[in-house]
């Protein structure tokens, strides 16, 4: 009985323990977790907080990107709409110059520049020579006219009518002329040339008048029933019916608008020398068998109707496009429009057609004793019967 006793108080004991000690595992339990739950919630607030200030930082600047993507998009979508424009107008002046050259298919327009007689009498030599050659061997069908444009001064006109008078009285073909005032036009061509004429520029004293770079914007001036026309220097003699020029027209691929023949000596060369010394394999500026030596505007072919539709050709008439090719070739001229046509041609080589050298034979050999005479000759090296000389610096023309 006393053990019986004994042994329950000792069980009761036990469990007393036993429940105390679970008590204490308890309350340190959940003081750990009371801590982790304080830990956590201030670790999650001050987490939730740093999100929250990032996730506004990266919105603001997801919003700002795509504020400036919109507006690219819209510049973007702004160009492409003006240019669509552009290219819009340009094909409906080939649709509606298609539309009509069949009409005028029987028209040959040739361009002379003739001013400053009276400071320059050797105008009236280079005049003489070069409309004796042409009417000794022009010849042109019984319903063909042929058109002489001349761009002259009150005193050019007046030599020009008296030698037209006194030498092609009986012309054995129908041919018109057709007299410019070169003020007037100078007038008309200053604003659309002004910048492009400063920026190429013009130390040359004979190319510093607006009137040597009319043939940039001659598709501008001249009416839209003139599709094709040759505009030739003075100092020319033709040995071939000049007829044959418009032949080669015939030659241009798709892309041609103008055609020219190689300058015959390295003024290219020369001029390009920081562009070919920071640009060691480049070939502008090379002999033609081994490049681009630029063109000579002696003789161009102007095909009209095209210019008036070449969306690429007339974007270099825009001074801030011109400003990037002319930057590009650390470029400096000085002989009118043929330094744009070299210039648009070493950039953009698909708008030109080249003649071949016999169509204008330069004789002008003044870069050979500036340092060129070793490669001299590749330049101006010109085979084949000669068609057209051309008597570039006062050069003399053969007899």
């Amino acid at each position: 009985m006393g053990k019986t006793s004994a042994h329950r108080q000792n069980q009761k004991t036990g469990s007393s323990v036993s429940s105390l000690l679970s008590s204490k595992v308890l309350q340190v339990l959940l003081m750990l977790c009371a801590i982790s739950f304080v830990y956590l919630f201030y670790s999650f607030a001050t987490t939730k907080e740093d999100f929250f200030t990032k996730s506004k930082a990266m919105y603001e600047a997801e919003k700002q990107d795509s504020i400036k993507q919109n507006a690219n998009l819209k510049s973007d979508k702004n160009r492409q709409g003006e240019e669509t424009m552009q290219q819009k107008q340009y094909q409906a002046a080939k649709m509606q110059s298609d539309k009509h050259s069949q009409e005028f298919h029987k028209d040959f327009h040739a361009l002379f520049i003739f001013t400053k007689v009276q400071s320059n009498p050797k105008l009236k030599d280079k005049f003489t020579i070069v409309f004796g050659s042409l009417f000794e061997h022009a010849a042109f069908e019984d319903d063909e006219t042929f058109h002489i444009h001349f761009v002259c001064d009150q005193e050019g006109r007046e030599f020009a009518e008296e030698y037209l008078k006194n030498h092609v009285a009986h012309p054995k073909f129908s041919f018109k002329v057709h007299f410019h005032n070169s003020a007037s036009v100078a007038k008309e061509v200053f604003p659309q040339v002004q910048a492009i004429q400063t920026m190429l520029g013009q130390k040359h004293p004979y190319y510093e008048d607006t009137i040597f770079f009319i043939s940039l914007v001659l598709h501008k001036i001249l009416p839209d029933t003139v599709h094709r026309l040759v505009q030739l220097d003075l100092d020319l003699k033709f040995t071939v019916n000049i007829k044959d020029l418009w032949k080669e027209f015939s030659y241009f691929k798709q892309d041609n608008v103008i055609g020219l023949a190689h300058e015959n000596q390295p003024v290219y060369r020369h001029l390009l020398w920081k562009y070919r010394q920071e640009n060691s394999e480049t070939t502008v500026g090379n002999p033609a068998a081994s490049g681009n030596p630029g063109f000579n505007s002696g003789v161009i072919l102007l095909h009209l109707d095209r210019i008036r539709s070449s969306y690429l050709y007339n974007s270099y008439l825009d001074i801030n496009k011109l400003q990037e090719v002319v930057q590009k070739y650390s470029f400096k001229g000085h002989l009118g429009d043929q330094d744009f046509y070299s210039l648009l041609s070493f950039e953009s080589p698909e708008l030109f057609f080249t003649l071949e050298c016999v169509w204008n034979r330069q004789l002008c050999q003044w870069w050979k004793n500036k340092g060129y005479q070793d490669i001299f000759d590749q330049y101006f090296h010109c085979s084949g019967a000669i068609k057209i000389w051309h008597g570039n610096c006062d050069t003399p023309i053969p007899v």
